[in-house]
């Protein structure tokens, strides 16, 4: 993983004495260098149901605007148990001949919701019966799929395009309750690979419901990826060698400079506490760092994928 240098072209001396300096500087070093030799091992991703049936539902690429709820059973979801779930993702069917979207495809607003759940079994046709305990909305705001994002050309489709949250969720070996709500691209819809409501464990192991402009009516269950990682910068794997972050130290905005496109970022301290996080608009390249104390702080960016990369950052 590349550190960006942390020499500054500013004569205004820096806030921490030369020897702190130094000591930060190594702490960050080696805690880099663990991260990426220990990057592929707590990143989690499990995907339900385990297998590989041959049906289709429209509801989270659907054109227009649509509500729709994922029960999940425990016993699914144990290797998540004491994790974070951080984002999930949907492929297309193995019949789907072309990758989607031809062009890059925004829905205005697609909202993500989770929350423990009642037994499969036991779902009904009320989206607020399905929920237990509290709903917590993790993400929010535009979604923007690029041209090609999801690909074709395996049986089954790889999961090939992340929805990150804007905020992780800790999974505590309940059922798990996936609820979304989106505005609808108004351009086109896509259909994506899903078991049928006869499915062997459909209505046991998990189950779905969806609504429209009309009544909640029983849909076939979306295949989910949900992935989930430990703690900061575990899952971290390399999004770009050519990555960059400048200038270091910073004043006012941190310009990234990168081949890949990156979807959001989050900003941690020296004790790993999240500072700020948001998500990055197509196209920008900058954040605003200006109100952000004097420091040593991480820069944890996460591209359209779903890959992570940190680096170290000095606030001046």
């Amino acid at each position: 993983m590349k550190i960006i240098s942390t020499h500054s072209q500013n004569p205004t001396p820096h806030p921490f004495s030369t020897v702190t300096n130094r000591f930060w500087l190594s702490v960050f070093t080696a805690f880099l260098l663990l991260v990426a030799n220990s990057s592929m091992k707590a990143q989690t991703s499990v995907v339900v149901p385990d297998d590989n049936q041959g049906t289709s539902f429209i509801g989270p690429y659907a054109n227009a605007g649509r509500t729709l709820q994922l029960l999940i059973d425990n016993t699914l979801l144990t290797s998540l148990n004491g994790k974070h779930i951080k984002s999930i993702s949907f492929r297309l069917p193995a019949s789907t001949a072309t990758s989607w979207p031809t062009t890059d495809l925004t829905y205005n607003n697609y909202e993500v919701y989770l929350s423990d759940s009642v037994e499969p079994a036991d779902r009904q046709l009320v989206f607020a019966n399905n929920v237990v305990g509290t709903q917590t909305q993790v993400r929010t705001g535009p979604l923007v799929i690029p041209a090609g994002a999801l690909t074709v050309g395996s049986n089954p489709n790889d999961f090939s395009f992340q929805i990150n949250f804007d905020q992780t969720w800790l999974y505590e070996g309940t059922n798990l309750l996936i609820e979304i709500r989106h505005s609808g691209s108004g351009i086109s819809s896509r259909t994506v690979h899903a078991a049928g409501t006869s499915a062997p464990g459909y209505g046991t192991l998990y189950s779905a419901c969806w609504q429209s402009t009309a009544s909640v009516l029983q849909g076939n269950f979306s295949y989910v990826q949900i992935t989930a990682e430990e703690s900061l910068g575990t899952s971290t794997v390399t999004i770009d060698s050519e990555l960059q972050i400048f200038p270091n130290p910073v004043r006012d905005m941190i310009q990234i400079k990168s081949n890949l496109q990156i979807a959001s970022y989050e900003i941690y301290n020296v004790n790993g506490q999240i500072i700020t996080s948001n998500l990055m608009r197509l196209n920008n390249s900058k954040i605003d760092a200006s109100q952000l104390p004097k420091g040593i702080y991480l820069l944890k960016l996460t591209d359209t994928k779903g890959n992570t990369q940190i680096s170290k950052f000095i606030k001046n």
